[in-house]
């Protein structure tokens, strides 16, 4: 039994239909809908890696390590070390700020990737995902390739939605539309049990509960979600708030960002890849 894209199990050998399908098939029938994602956060919340040395070193930057933490084929606990140059032991070994990951080595006789983790037909593109490091801002940021079944960040704080965004759990996607005119939300379903119902939410609305309970706004018959599997609230002064579960009770399988633009990277960040679980964490490296 593995995992889906946002953690619910699914059979062996399935072929799994991403939702990155499912994105890209709703952009093209209405590019209208979907617009880029404007991807941030709270500035606080990110370490920054300090600017290359004239000699081309990185004296102080902070190291980015990536623990696999769930795999259907890679043993868990696995390391990936990587430096603002790229990744350690890469297969590419191409030093070029930029580490992807897929489940295809070579494509045309070329090595296309850092990292291969062989999911292919378990929701692992080719050339799944990029973790680049940007020197202007010096960050690290991830961001989806389209070839899969997309790439998640799990919801651990709360989120300020932005109109785009794509937010999953379960069998199911739905994309936020923000008014700037009226400060209006609306919920639209790509996939799953809802799939093209839309929801329409004024700033004044109570706090809107999803999930399986009777009270929540919008309900489910899903026993892969959890009771109160995340909510939504209009906050003064911050916008749309998007909470994981329920105050202090997060949800079984979580709530994840789809991220299709850089998103930056942040210590404790945990995001997911086919069936495999990757957890961020910072290691600051001086030299005397």
């Amino acid at each position: 039994m593995f995992y889906q894209c946002c953690c619910q199990y699914v059979k062996e050998n399935e072929e799994v239909k991403g939702p990155g399908n499912k994105i890209e098939s709703f952009q093209n029938k209405n590019s209208l809908e979907v617009e880029k994602f404007i991807h941030g956060l709270d500035e606080s919340s990110i370490i920054a890696a300090p600017s290359p040395q004239l000699d081309g070193s990185f004296s102080g930057s902070p190291k980015l390590q990536i623990r696999i933490i769930e795999s259907s084929v890679i043993e868990v606990g696995t390391l990936l070390s990587i430096s603002p140059a790229g990744l350690e032991n890469s297969k590419r070994n191409a030093n070029d700020f930029k580490v992807f990951i897929g489940s295809k080595l070579k494509e045309n006789d070329e090595i296309i990737n850092d990292f291969v983790i062989d999911e292919r037909g378990k929701g692992l593109g080719s050339r799944h995902l990029v973790i680049k490091y940007i020197q202007i801002k010096q960050k690290y940021c991830i961001s989806d390739l389209g070839d899969g079944s997309g790439t998640f960040v799990k919801i651990i704080s709360p989120l300020v939605l932005r109109d785009g965004y794509i937010v999953s759990f379960g069998n199911s996607h739905m994309t936020i539309h923000l008014s700037q005119a009226s400060n209006t939300l609306t919920v639209k379903f790509l996939e799953g049990p809802k799939s093209n119902e839309v929801y329409n939410f004024d700033p004044d609305s109570e706090v809107i509960l999803v999930g399986r309970m009777m009270d929540c706004k919008i309900r489910f018959d899903d026993s892969s979600m959890s009771r109160y599997q995340c909510s939504v609230k209009y906050e003064e002064g911050k916008g749309w708030m998007l909470f994981d579960g329920i105050g202090d009770k997060k949800s079984t399988n979580g709530t994840w960002l789809f991220v299709e633009e850089d998103y930056e990277m942040y210590d404790g960040m945990v995001f997911k890849a086919g069936k495999t679980l990757f957890e961020v964490s910072f290691h600051i490296k001086y030299n005397i």
